[in-house]
Formats: C-alpha cells, structure tokens, sequence
C-alpha cells in the first residue's frame, strides 16, 4: 500500500472528537451559566443593627470553594485535551497531498487555539470566583464583630458590589463562550470537509487509494462480524498506454474521467469506487457476492464498450476502447493484502485472456 501522510487517519480522528467534546462542554457550561447559582453559593446570616432594625445578608464562600475547584477539574480536563492534541497538531505535514491536507493542519492548529482560548476564559472565571469567595470570608469575618447598623450597611454594600462584578463577569464569559462554540462548530465542519476532499481522488473525484485503505478495512471488519458477503473487483482500461502516445495525456484524463462516471452510475448505494491509480480501478461490494459482483462488472463492461470516442477539438477518431475486470469474493481468513492479490490475479488473467472481459474464480 501507498505510505499515508504525517497526521493518519485516527489521529485526524481524535480532533474531529475532541472538537466535538470542546463543543459539548461548551454547551454544558452556556447552559450552567443561565442557572441561578444563588442558592448553592449564599448562606443567610441575619444581623441586628444599633437601631433595632434587622438586616439580612448572604453569603457561604464553601459553595464558592467547591465552584472554583470544579473549575478546577474542567481546566485539568482542557489542559489534558490540548496535551493530546499537541503533539498531533505539530506534526502536521501532509507534504505529499498538497493544499487540501495542510487545510486539515490548520483546523487542526485554529482547534487548538481555541481550546487555549476556552482555557484561558475558565481559568479567568475561577479566579473571579475565587477572589468573590475571598471577599465573602473577609465579610463573614467583619460581620461578626460589627455591633453598628450602619458598619454593617456599609458591609452589605460592599457584597453587594461584589456580586454585581461577578454577575457582569459572568455574563461576559457567556458572550465569550457563545463565540468560541461558534467557532468550534466553524473549524469542526471545516476539518471534516477538509478530511473528504484529502479521501478524493483529484482528477475523478472518487475515492483515492487512502480512502480505499480505510473503506476495504472496514468492509472486511463488518463481513467478519455479520457473516455477510463481500466482493473486490479490480478493473483496468486496456491498451490505455497506446491512447496516451496517440492522443496526449489530456485527452488520456478524459478517458479517465468517463470510465469513473461509467463505474459511478453502475454500482449500487453503499459500493465504494476507487481509482486505484492510474487507469485502474478497484470496486468495495459490500453484501455482494460473486454472482453479484461479476453481473455489476459486466454491466459496466458493456457500458464502456458502447461509447463511441472522439477527441471534440481535433474530431480524431479513438474508436472503440474496452476494459478488462478480475473479481474475488472476500473468503475466511483474507486480510486486505489477500483479497486484492485475489482480485488482481483475475484480473491479469482477463488481460491475458484476450481483454474486454470480467474473469471469476471458478471460471473455465
């Protein structure tokens, strides 16, 4: 199999999930936001003033504490995301796909960003709500040595202002955090665009050998659990080499370019069609056998048979062009290796066998 680029595929995996978590917990704390906290992090304490009037305050810097060290535990589980992100993030090269991979890099990079960005605003948000604890103690501790009303409605006062700063400190972070999901949302739509397209064969527009690697892994996996049938057919334009020296290597894409959309049109919902590279083609059948797969084959034997070429800007006559198939049905024990040397050794012997043909194990 081809080498696959720097970032795999379960890497670029784990940052579509952790995107997805960041999003989560984004949510969850949007959400947590739009509470009254007031019950779980005030105590009532009444005080009788110098004039006998009664004035009430509240407070409990405990619930404050177990806030911030929830907080806490929020941070830890950020700090261990952009941990694990990190090293994935860094090694991002995708030298040999160009553009579109280092497209997935730099989501990948702008997902971390924001997950510093998160970081910082909850670590912001418990310091506030650490320095709010502190003020609530050193008033508990006032108050009680107070006897005077008005030291005490001066006290009062003070928490009072106190509680306004955090409320406005509370209402910022939710701004904050209501643009950071929008953000998250933004670069998770954008890696898995960004993901499709490095899975795309460029010239084609099917899938690429990666994709292949990932798709017959999994066909396989899900064959051996349900029982199910699997076939690979192979598939290859014949005498493509000739078509290329007669005619250009442009005209030669075009040819390209028709036979995948022949493929395209004859395989069923949930085949998968690869160019495999060059002229040749593999075909995933899931729940197909070989009867199956050999009649999908031979509709597209036809099909490409029947067109009638001509290169539009010279009016040069191709003439017929064919292609040739090898089918292997997945068996007990085959990994992927085994499955595709199966399916191109039909293949070769429906070349050797005069071409324009779709050859089968069990064929005479």
């Amino acid at each position: 199999m081809n080498s696959s680029p720097d970032l795999s595929r379960s890497q670029q995996g784990i940052l579509a999930v952790g995107a997805g978590v960041l999003g989560a917990a984004i949510v969850a704390l949007l959400a947590i936001s739009d509470f009254d906290l007031t019950p779980i992090r005030t105590l009532r304490s009444v005080h009788v003033g110098g004039g006998g009037t009664i004035i009430s305050t509240q407070y409990n810097p405990f619930a404050i504490l177990a806030i911030a060290l929830v907080g806490l535990a929020i941070v830890g589980a950020f700090a261990w995301l952009i941990a694990r992100f990190a090293p994935l993030l860094a090694s991002a090269s995708f030298a040999s796909i160009g553009g579109t991979s280092s497209a997935v890099a730099r989501a990948g990079q702008r997902i971390e960003r924001e997950l510093s960005k998160v970081l910082e605003l909850i670590r912001g948000h418990i310091s506030s709500n650490e320095s709010y604890a502190k003020s609530l103690a050193n008033a508990q501790s006032r108050l009680s040595e107070l006897s005077e009303g008005e030291q005490v409605r001066v006290i009062v006062s003070l928490l009072v202002a106190e509680n306004e700063r955090m409320r406005r400190d509370s209402s910022e972070l939710k701004v904050k955090l209501e643009e950071s999901q929008r953000q998250i949302e933004t670069l998770r739509s954008n890696l898995i665009e960004a993901e499709e397209v490095v899975l795309r064969d460029p010239l084609t527009g099917v899938g690429n050998r990666r994709c292949f690697d990932i798709e017959i892994e999994k066909a396989i996996a899900d064959s051996r659990d349900s029982g199910a049938p699997l076939s690979l057919v192979m598939c290859d334009i014949d005498h493509f080499k000739r078509v290329n020296d007669d005619f250009g290597h442009q005209v030669g894409d075009e040819i390209i370019k028709m036979f995948s959309r022949v493929i395209e049109a004859s395989v069923r919902d949930g085949d998968t069609v690869i160019r495999y590279g060059g002229e040749e083609f593999a075909i995933i059948l899931p729940k197909a056998g070989q009867d199956v797969a050999k009649s999908i084959a031979e509709r597209i034997r036809r099909q490409f048979e029947s067109k009638k070429l001509t290169v539009r800007e010279t009016n040069q006559k191709i003439g017929q062009m064919t292609a040739s198939f090898g089918v292997a049905e997945y068996r007990s024990g085959d990994d992927t290796e085994l499955l595709v040397q199966r399916a191109d050794t039909k293949l070769y012997d429906a070349k050797s066998g005069g071409r324009n043909q779709v050859s089968t194990y069990g064929d005479n």
